[in-house]
């Protein structure tokens, strides 16, 4: 634009020179100035237009369902060989999810081969695939949760589904009522797999649960639309949007990304739950349910520095079992094993809530009682020992005699911790077991 603005001046500058000469203007004077000069646009490339669309690169719905399958597959030997690794019933559970995890993209395989080869009976096990998968992540949920669901509940609507399919296929080969049946099955086991996961959830589980429960309430959502809108009449125009290629694969992707999305939402649970199972067996006595030696000292440390520092009262009672030598010796490990139980649950009987009782090795036990003073715990110690003294144990029709000693101290203000409480308590024990035994000694 500058350009031409300097090529007009130029122009106008010549001709006011040639009329001040007091010569006119002639046609060939218009040689004498610049031109503009002329610039050619490209030119088009011969062939294709420039508005010409861009070839769309097509995406076949059996080459997504190979992709989707093979990665289902992947995860799948993932899940499985994890499995073996891991205890009950979490293997039994992950066995299960990965069977599902497979069965589902591969009945889309087959669902689209029966398509893509018009092969309509291809379609019943790809439908038999589909509920299959359904089912058992049905079944993944409940073991997990400890409950046992036999193969019946499987069998059952999955046999349905293609006794059903079959007869439809024969009857109405272009009815997609029995794909809507497919659906409405599908997103019953769905919704229960969510209700699975939400109980797991409500009781105090894993918070990974509730992904797991929005992503089957998710697909049992747009399973059970799908249903409906295949049950509508023949006119309706939702119904045949249902039937259109693009509804069909927004279906099969969100049934079958889901579960897959899902997936790790559930090994993470199970994950969880392992941890749980392995900090109740580092925390508590296999044997008598008691807490173990290491988690009693860590609590009642805690709890010994709490009450300090709110200047509350708090007891500890150390018991032993009185001869225990000779009750293996005579009932054998079998029959100590029992006495133990017996003792331990006696204990438990006996105690407040709030008291902590752990096993601190052999037939020694250890009771921390929060706002209790000295008075308070020699009451609770000879209630505990009349309990064991009463029980009545037997072992292979003999009975099996048991009493205990307990020694009682209280938090001081010049306790240093825990362990110069149980130093006290196990003088009044040891007192008691000089005393005669069956007794209980208190140490101020």
């Amino acid at each position: 634009r500058a350009c031409w603005k300097r090529e007009v001046s130029l122009s106008i500058r010549m001709g006011e020179s040639l009329i001040g000469r007091g010569r006119a203007l002639r046609p060939d004077d218009c040689e004498m100035a610049p031109r503009r000069p002329h610039f050619k646009a490209p030119a088009k490339p011969t062939g294709v237009p420039y508005d010409a669309p861009m070839p769309a690169l097509p995406l076949q719905p059996l080459v997504i369902a190979l992709t989707l399958a093979a990665g289902g597959v992947a995860m799948a030997l993932a899940l499985w060989a994890s499995a073996r690794r891991q205890p009950e019933p979490l293997r039994t559970a992950q066995l299960l999810w990965a069977r599902g995890l497979a069965a589902l993209p591969l009945g889309w395989v087959l669902l689209e081969l029966s398509l893509a080869a018009d092969t309509p009976a291809l379609s019943v096990p790809a439908k038999m695939l589909f509920m299959a998968a359904f089912m058992e992540f049905l079944r993944a949920m409940r073991t997990l949760e400890g409950e046992h669901v036999a193969r019946f509940w499987l069998w059952m609507p999955v046999g349905a589904v293609g006794l059903l399919s079959l007869g439809f296929l024969a009857s109405y080969p272009t009815d997609p009522m029995r794909t809507g049946l497919l659906s409405l099955l599908c997103a019953i086991a769905a919704a229960s797999t969510a209700q699975s996961a939400w109980h797991h959830l409500r009781s105090g589980g894993s918070t990974q649960a509730g992904v797991l429960c929005l992503a089957f309430v998710l697909v049992a959502t747009v399973l059970a639309g799908r249903a409906g809108l295949l049950f509508l009449p023949d006119s309706a125009s939702a119904r045949a949007w249902a039937e259109t290629p693009l509804a069909q694969g927004l279906l099969l992707g969100i049934c079958v990304l889901g579960p897959a999305v899902a997936t790790v939402s559930f090994v993470l649970v199970g994950a969880d739950r392992l941890l749980d199972r392995l900090e109740r067996i580092a925390s508590r006595d296999s044997l008598t349910g008691a807490a173990s030696r290491h988690a009693f000292f860590e609590t009642a440390g805690a709890r010994l520095e709490d009450a300090r520092r709110r200047g509350q009262p708090l007891a500890v009672i150390v018991l032993d079992v009185d001869r225990f030598k000779g009750v293996n010796d005579t009932f054998g490990h079998a029959g100590g094993d029992l006495a133990l139980q017996g003792i331990a649950d006696a204990l438990r009987e006996g105690l407040r809530e709030q008291d902590l009782l752990g096993r601190l090795g052999g037939e020694e036990f250890a009771a921390l009682l929060p706002d209790a003073d000295l008075a308070l715990a020699s009451q609770v110690a000879e209630r505990l020992r009349r309990a064991v003294a009463s029980l009545d144990l037997k072992f292979e029709g003999r009975p099996i005699p048991l009493r205990i000693c307990a020694g009682v101290a209280s938090l001081e203000p010049g306790d240093d911790g825990l362990h110069a409480l149980l130093v006290r308590a196990d003088r009044g024990l040891y007192d008691a077991k000089r005393g005669g035994r069956d007794r209980v000694g208190v140490v101020a």
